[in-house]
């Protein structure tokens, strides 16, 4: 009976680890090496590789595949995946590069499963993006269709007029996603640097409490703004602004100390005012010491009274002190600064920001277009005999 249900097992199994081995099979071919290599740079790079959307097994299988590929391409210096990005389901593109900016890569590859018309994820899609956030390319390939290799663009040709032909284009890349807010050169030759570092900068202002009674400073803080319009950029905006993933993370650990410090303060402080009120209304029955008894009868009455009174003054000073205990964690919770890094810090990460988004922009720090330096003038002469029937001389010609 035992090799029987055995047998049955293994015959039920066997299908579904056919398909996935031809699943995975199917992803392995996707990718050909030499057909990729044609859609990265021409020097070899450090690559980051983050397959983005609901992890499933065909996203992992096609994740393996192109790093495979990646790495066999002859154009990768490095592949990273994508661990230690955290997790990126809902995360868009712009996020994903934004946070990929941080480690020590040159491109951010963004791998999408999309459905065919049966509804099965088997439609790869490829983005490639630089660590400022600017798409350098995209190609997409079908589940178990090898990829093409890119085919340059053809230049055009006119044989009558040579010294005419046009300069071949590169080809464009796919449409791709928005990318995240980094400094960036105009897209537009129509847009102006100057108004759109103005966009773009981070600032600060200064805030001061003083009292009026003694004109003495109570308290100062500073708060970071975007552009001239004064966006503000509270909780952790300004670290992503400045691409500092590591302080994202390090300010949302302390807001969630803080977080929990105030609910854990909070329910000491209640459950302490709770414990001291029902300790001193517990055992309120009284005795008539008085009524009849005896010389020892009524001092005994008067022992257990005054025990009574000593439990319910232990339980309020219980209930008192947890309370208290509690108030102090909730103080402590309020006083918890979220941020990771001091003003001053902060405005050297900002002064960092501006001076790259100037340089991208062509600015020079005074906030002035840079006006490029003209090629010194070369002169070209040449002298070349001149012999004629009535006579000869020299000819002298030349360029400016």
């Amino acid at each position: 009976m035992r090799p029987l249900l055995l047998a049955l097992a293994l015959l039920l199994s066997a299908p579904g680890s056919s398909a996935l081995a031809a699943e995975e099979s199917t992803w392995s071919t996707t990718f050909p090496a030499e057909s990729l290599a044609t859609w990265l740079d021409a020097a070899p790079a450090r690559y980051l590789l983050v397959p983005a959307g609901a992890e499933s097994p065909a996203l992992t299988q096609a994740e393996q595949a192109l790093a495979a590929a990646l790495r066999a391409s002859g154009k990768a210096s490095l592949v990273m995946d994508a661990q230690a990005l955290g997790p990126v389901v809902r995360a868009d593109d712009a996020t994903i590069v934004q946070r990929g900016a941080g480690f020590p890569v040159d491109r951010v590859l963004v791998l999408r499963l999309f459905p065919d018309a049966s509804g099965e994820a088997t439609q790869a899609v490829v983005t490639v993006y630089d660590t400022a956030g600017q798409p350098r390319g995209a190609f997409s390939a079908a589940r178990g269709t090898a990829l093409a290799s890119r085919t340059p663009a053809v230049p055009e040709r006119d044989e009558p007029k040579l010294a005419e032909q046009k300069v071949p284009e590169a080809p464009k890349p796919a449409p791709a996603r928005p990318a995240p807010t980094k400094p960036a050169l105009p897209s537009d030759s129509s847009m102006d640097p100057v108004e759109q570092y103005e966009k773009q900068y981070i600032g600060f202002d200064d805030f001061l409490e003083v009292n009026t009674r003694t004109n003495a400073v109570v308290s100062q803080h500073t708060v970071p703004y975007e552009g001239k319009f004064k966006k503000p950029l509270e909780g952790d905006a300004f670290y992503q602004k400045v691409g500092r993933a590591d302080l994202v993370e390090a300010y949302h650990g302390k807001m969630t100390l803080k977080t929990v410090l105030g609910i854990v303060g909070a329910g000491a402080m209640v459950g302490g005012i709770t414990v001291g009120v029902l300790g001193a209304n517990a055992n309120q029955d009284k005795e008539d010491c008085f009524a009849g008894n005896s010389y020892e009868d009524t001092s005994a009455c008067f022992d257990r009274g005054f025990d009574r009174a000593k439990r319910r003054m232990a339980a309020f000073g219980t209930g008192l002190g947890i309370s208290m205990a509690g108030i102090g964690v909730l103080v402590a919770a309020v006083f918890i600064n979220p941020h990771p890094v001091t003003p001053h810090e902060a405005r050297e990460l900002a002064d960092g920001y501006n001076k790259k988004l100037q340089s991208d922009l062509g600015l020079s720090e005074d906030g002035k277009p840079v006006t490029p330096a003209r090629p010194p003038t070369s002169i070209q002469a040449r002298v070349s005999p001149v012999i004629r029937s009535d006579g000869g001389g020299l000819l002298l010609s030349g360029t400016f």
